[in-house]
């Protein structure tokens, strides 16, 4: 019997998004866009945060401004409960994907044991 991977894959797909992580998620996220406040502020935090990464990746160094700009974003985002409830949220499907994550690449853990 042959196994078709991708089946698998695109069940696991539909699975996660039938998690109670995965509607936290959603619910969260819906709930940060609906309001104006909170979707400013977590689009500055994204711009921010993507600014950065892209730094890092090249080596390049992050200046005074950036970590100052980076510094401001985070308070902003700690006083307001629906982003921090959006980034609770994608924590928790984040520890999801990597415990999945964990579990598919056994096999290939196991032949380099």
């Amino acid at each position: 019997m042959a196994v078709n991977i991708y089946d698998t894959a695109n069940q696991l797909e539909q699975d996660l998004r039938n998690t109670e992580e995965f509607s936290q998620l959603d619910a969260a996220f819906t709930a940060v866009k609906e309001d104006e406040e909170a979707n400013q502020v977590f689009n500055e935090f994204r711009q921010v945060q993507q600014t950065i990464q892209q730094k890092q990746m090249m080596g390049q160094e992050i200046s005074e401004e950036e970590a100052k700009q980076a510094q401001e974003i985070s308070s902003k985002i700690g006083e307001n409960e629906l982003i921090s409830k959006l980034l609770e949220a994608e924590k928790q499907v984040g520890q999801m994907i990597d415990d999945i994550n964990q579990v598919v690449l056994k096999p290939v853990r196991e032949l380099y044991q």
